[in-house]
This record gives structure tokens, sequence and C-alpha cells, in this order.
């Protein structure tokens, strides 16, 4: 009678295992089904893990449409908007950002304590004796549970947690890279254009010029040598144009792309190179908000060094770094951990054939004498000592790039107010000024060019000192982590 009811809840057990299995394969292939065909009809029998799943999946694939109809129409671009359409659309960084998802389910993963008893059961109904009857009917039930002795589900989580960690402040990095090729990218922009502009007004000038001396020419007031001289300038100011033209598309182009923008979308990129005013270096804010301690410093200069480093040790990438410090500390304490070998016990009942009855526990571990897990350890150490080292060099470079930005941003800003004279030229008029001298017959055709070249290059000039002052302010927002707003003047 016992026999048969063993048998029976055995044969419930397998088919509730059977059941549960199927159950889980139709709720895994539904929820793909669903994330395709929203119209689908899901299994109304799933166990809570399935539902969970898919739920998560859904969730997915609806933050995933939402990025797509975020992308916000663009008509005028300006810095503070092109920085938050970089960071909203980008495509690297939407990729990039997915990963966050990924450490948190793994984070999830380390936080389940694998409590996953495994039963055995066995019995034997049919019996051959040589001697006496059939006997009791064979069997045992052995229920087993894994403990793990050496605090591995703690190592585990902090490995998951340092981990998690490390992917945001990858992500951060990602963001205030993206955010500073934004800024040099819409600071190349306005420079090209200018470039443009001057391109534009130059060969202007050239062709009025051209057309008053043509006009000299058949009145007898000018020499064929003067309109030949001319049309040559002018024909290269023309193809100097053409050039620029195509340089600002490009450039245009580029942006757009950084964007996250086809290049067809309609924008109007605002702002001027020349309009753009910095502040002096000596009245930028370097100390960081939440300095409590006062360092001691006895040159401005050495102060100055040391809040640009200050910034720079706290950049997303170094962070980055000390958190993958973090996960080798914890991978190499789960190493040590795995030295003491893991417990399984659990309670044992058998009854033997001539009808013994047995019921105690059962222990089971394993006896490090090849594998003491001591080879691990040492390639945990050793991963520990690379991810450190590698830590304290991604800060020195980190400091050492900060500092070299902050400097150049100081050469920079020395040169443009050197030349702040530039700022208020307006060249067209200036190059008119020319032209009505020449009609009026105060300056010859040499000088006219002399003096049109010389203005075109000293605005040129200028141009690149702002461009170079722009380009910079870029680099020590790539580098320190501060946002150009402070470094504009409001």
């Amino acid at each position: 009678m016992k026999a048969r009811w063993i048998l029976a809840w055995v044969g419930i057990a397998v088919c509730s295992g059977c059941s549960s299995t199927a159950n889980r394969y139709l709720a895994h292939r539904d929820s793909k089904r669903h994330a395709a065909a929203p119209s689908v009809t899901k299994v109304e029998r799933v166990d809570q893990d399935s539902v969970e799943s898919s739920e998560a999946v859904e969730q997915v694939f609806h933050e995933e449409a939402a990025i797509v109809d975020a992308v916000p129409m663009v008509n005028e671009l300006s810095l503070s908007s092109g920085i938050s359409l970089g960071l909203s659309q980008n495509p690297d960084l939407i990729a990039a950002r997915q990963a966050e998802n990924v450490s948190s389910a793994a984070l999830g993963v380390a936080q389940t304590y694998p409590f996953n008893p495994y039963v055995q059961i066995q019995a034997t109904p049919y019996q051959d004796t040589r001697f006496g009857g059939s006997g009791t009917t064979y069997h045992y039930v052995l229920l087993m549970q894994t403990i793990q002795l050496a605090h591995q589900q703690q190592f585990r989580e902090e490995g998951a947690c340092a981990t998690l960690n490390s992917t945001r402040w990858n992500i951060h990095q990602a963001e205030l890279q993206n955010v500073a090729q934004t800024e040099r990218l819409y600071f190349s922009v306005l420079y090209l254009r200018g470039l443009h502009d001057l391109a534009m007004a130059s060969h202007a000038n050239n062709q009025e010029l051209l057309r008053t001396l043509e006009k000299q020419l058949d009145a007898g007031q000018a020499t064929a040598a003067d309109v030949v001289m001319v049309r040559i300038d002018t024909r290269s100011t023309h193809q100097q144009l053409r050039l620029a033209k195509a340089n600002a598309e490009t450039a245009v182009r580029d942006l757009k792309r950084q964007l996250g923008m086809s290049a067809e979308d309609p924008m109007t990129i605002t702002g001027d190179l020349r309009s753009i005013l910095w502040r002096n270096p000596s009245s930028v804010t370097l100390e960081p908000r939440t300095l409590e301690i006062e360092i001691p410093l006895d040159t401005v200069a050495e102060r100055e060094k040391m809040m640009v480093a200050s910034r720079a040790v706290s950049r997303p990438d170094v962070m980055a770094a000390h958190s993958d410090v973090d996960v080798a500390r914890a991978n190499l304490s789960l190493a040590t951990a795995a030295k003491t070998p893991d417990l399984q016990i659990g309670p044992y009942y058998q009854r033997t054939l001539d009808g013994t009855s047995f019921l105690g526990f059962r222990v089971q571990v394993d006896i490090p004498v090849i594998n003491s897990g001591r080879p691990l350890e040492r390639q945990r150490a050793a991963e520990f000592a690379q991810r450190l080292t590698t830590w304290q060099q991604i800060a020195r470079r980190a400091e050492l790039e900060a500092k070299a930005a902050w400097e150049r941003y100081k050469v920079a800003s020395e040169a443009v107010a050197e030349d702040a004279d530039f700022r208020q030229s307006d060249l067209p008029n200036e190059l008119q000024q020319l032209e009505t001298q020449f009609v009026a017959g105060e300056v010859d055709i040499v000088r006219v060019m002399q003096a049109r070249t010389s203005i075109i290059q000293n605005q040129r000039i200028y141009l690149d000192l702002l461009n170079e002052l722009a380009q910079s302010a870029a680099n020590v927002t790539a580098t320190t982590g501060m946002p150009v707003e402070e470094l504009l003047q409001q």
C-alpha cells in the first residue's frame, strides 16, 4: 500500500513539473508574440515569474517607442538647445544607456540567493528474492540544499553593485563627452559661417571693384592691367567662397549627425562667434560648491591648479575606474570565500526490503585536495592590483588633461583680450569706404587691394582667435566636467 502511495506521489510530482515547464514555455513564447504583434491573446495560465518577465519586456519596448516618439522638431538651434538635443537623441547615448538596465538586472540576479533544494527519490516496486516472499518495496527519499558558509552571497552583491556604479559612471562619461563634442561642432559651425561671411564680403567687394574698373577702362581712366589683376583676384575670391560654403555646410551636417538628426531636417543655427562674451579666467569660480575644508596654499596659481585637479579627479571616467576597483575587490573576496567548500545537507528517509525504516540526514562537502582555490585567488589578486593601478593612472591623466585644458583657455582668453578692438569692426563698411576712396581717386587700385587683403586677414585672425577660445572652452568641459555656462558672461 505504501509503495503505491509513493509511486502515485512520484507521478504527481513529475506531472506537476511537466505542467510548470509547459506553462513557462508558453508564457515565454507568448511574450515574444506580444512584442511582435500586440493583438495576440495571452496565455491565461502562466506563473508569476513569467508574468513579471512579460511585463519587463513590454516596458523595454514601450521605453524604446517613447524615445523614438520623443524626438523634437527643431527650427532654431542655440548652444543650450543643441546640448539638450544631443543628450536626448544621440544614437550612441541611447544605446549606451541600455547598459544600465542590464547591470540592474545582473544586480537582481546577484541578490537572489541560490535556494534551490533538490530531491532524489528511488523506488523498486519489482523485487526478486531467491528466498522468502516479496517483502517490502525498497525506496528512499533524499532532500538536499546547498549552503554557502563563507558569505559568498554578500560578495556577489557587492560586485554587482560596483558593476552597476561603473556602468552608470561610464554613461555619465559618455554624456559628458557628448556635451563637449556638441560644443565643439556648434562652435565650428559658427566659425566656418564667419569665414563664409568674410569670403562673401570679399568676393562682393571684388565684383563691385571689377565693375567700376571696367567702366573706368571704357572711359579711358584705368589701365587694362589693373582690370586683369582685379579679375584674377575676383576668380580667386570666388573659389574661396565656394570652399567656405562647402566647409560650412559640412560642419552643419556633422552637427546634425551628432544630434541624431537627418541631413534633410530643417534647422537654423543661431548665434555669432563674434558676439559671444567669455569670462576672464580670473573671474571663473573653480572651487566646488561642496568644498567644506579650506585648502591653505601659498599662491593663487597653486590654488588654481589644485582646484582644477579637484574637478578632474571627480570626472566620470575616473569614478568609473574607481568602481572597477571595487568590482575587482569583490571578486577577490569571492574567490577567497570560494576556498571554503559549500555544504550540502538535508533530511533522508529510507525503507529497506526487510521493512526497516531509516530517518536522518545526509551531509556532503567537497574536499579541496587538488583544486584548493588558490590559483583563482591569485588571479583575482592580480586583477585587483591591475585595476588599482589603472584607476591611479587614469586619475593622473585626468589631472594633467584638466591643467593643460585650463592653461589653453587662459592663453586663448588673453589673446582675444589683446585684440578686442576688432570686435566692433564691420568688414563690409570698411571695404565700402575703400571703394569710395578709389572711385574718388584718392587711392590707386594697388593700395585698395593691399588694404582689403590686410583687413580680411586681420578679421580672419580674429575669428581664428575666437574659435580657439571656444574650442578651448569645450575642451575644459570635456576634461573637468565644468559646464560651458560657467565660462560665459550672462
